[in-house]
Order: C-alpha cells, then structure tokens, then sequence
C-alpha cells in the first residue's frame, strides 16, 4: 500500500509540473513578426519624342540633322503631349494594376511606396545609395528613367521606357543598379483628333506596363 502511495503522489507532482510547462508555454509571448519589405519606386517626368524617317535610317550625319530640324517642332509637341499623357500619376495608376512586388520577385506583403519623382538624371541613373531616409532592413527602390516615344519608318511607332533596381535587402550601403529596357508598338497614339485622346492615353498605359514586365522578367527567370 506504502508503494502504490508513493507511485500516485509522483504520478500526481508529474502531472502537476507537465501542466505548468504547458501553460508556460501557452503565457510566453509570440515571436515578433518579421519587418514588412519596403519597396520604394520612383515615377519620372522625363518625355521624349524621335520621328526618324529615311534621311536618319539611311544614315549619315547631315541626313539625320535636317531631318531633326524639320521635325523638331512635332517633337515637342509630342514630347509634351507624353509628360501629359504618361506623367508620374499615370505611371503610379498603371502600377497599381498590377502585383508590383510579385513581378519583382519580392516577399509578399512588401509595402510599396511612391516617391516624389528627382529630375536630376544623376541622381537617379548613377547614385548608388538610398534616395530616402528609410533605415528600413529589408529595402529596394524601382526607379522609371526614360519615356520615350518613337517613331521610325520602317518599325513604325513604339515606347520605349529604361528602369533601375535597387536592392539593399542584404545589408548593403550601395546598391548594385540593375538596369534594363522595354520597347512596344503603339496603334493609337498620337492621337489625331481629341476623340482620339482617349484610346491613345490608354495605348500609352498599357505599352508601359509592357514595357516593365519585359524589364522585370529578369528577376523571376
């Protein structure tokens, strides 16, 4: 009887000390979630038109330069018309349609933020590190450095768009600059007539998304 005592009272000081491990367990405070990634991108409000016709592809200095003076002032205008029509709030617009970071092969539940586009060419296609005051561990910047409109006689008329990715995500002070292009046909623009405008923004929009997904393919290949 003494023995079978002393077996319950440890089966019950067992017991006892297995429930407070479970229920400190159950008290312990959970591990703190992982930092969300921070993607950072920059719009630009760069616009540039080419209409190259068959003195430029036939080649040759002077060629090329009367045909610039000749089509200078629709260049400027359709360089204007492209800072309108695919300035930095349209840019922003068409990369919210689509999973940005997904396309950049990037975490999910990467926070994206917009950044006020930088006019300084150097700064944006040469600089190196960070363009904000983010300390943020997990950080990369997507920056749009060209929009450029062209149109050629023999290809006929396309966009063309150059980006830079920026990854400090391993602790980097200075990032590598991934750069890279994308160039697509257009139909509709320019536009000929304001009826036209419509189609023609909406060509624009959806070139440019083009354009990116060909320059971002490079990261989930």
């Amino acid at each position: 009887m003494a023995s079978k005592g002393r077996f319950f009272a440890m089966g019950i000081a067992l017991s006892v000390s297995y429930s407070g491990a479970v229920l400190a367990q159950d008290d312990a405070a959970p591990a703190p979630a992982a930092e969300a990634c921070e993607l950072h991108v920059f719009p630009t409000i760069e616009g540039q038109a080419q209409n190259i016709g068959f003195l430029s592809a036939a080649g040759g200095v002077i060629g090329a330069a009367v045909e610039a003076a000749n089509n200078e002032d629709r260049n400027i205008s359709e360089a204007e018309y492209l800072r309108d029509a695919l300035g930095p709030r349209f840019q922003v617009e068409s990369f919210q349609t689509i999973d940005l970071p997904e396309a950049l092969a990037l975490a999910e539940g990467t926070q994206v933020i917009y950044e006020t586009p930088i006019a300084d060419r150097n700064i944006t296609t040469r600089v190196k590190t960070r363009l904000t005051e983010s300390t943020a561990p997990c950080y990369v910047e997507l920056i749009v450095t060209q929009n450029l409109y062209q149109k050629k006689v023999i290809y006929g008329r396309s966009l063309n768009n150059r980006f830079i990715f920026k990854d400090f995500r391993n602790g980097e002070e200075e990032a590598r600059l991934v750069k890279g292009r994308g160039g697509n046909g257009l139909t509709h623009f320019p536009p000929e007539t304001v009826e036209e405008r419509e189609a023609a923004d909406a060509d624009l929009r959806q070139a440019f998304l083009a354009n990116f997904m060909e320059y971002a393919a490079r990261f989930v290949d």
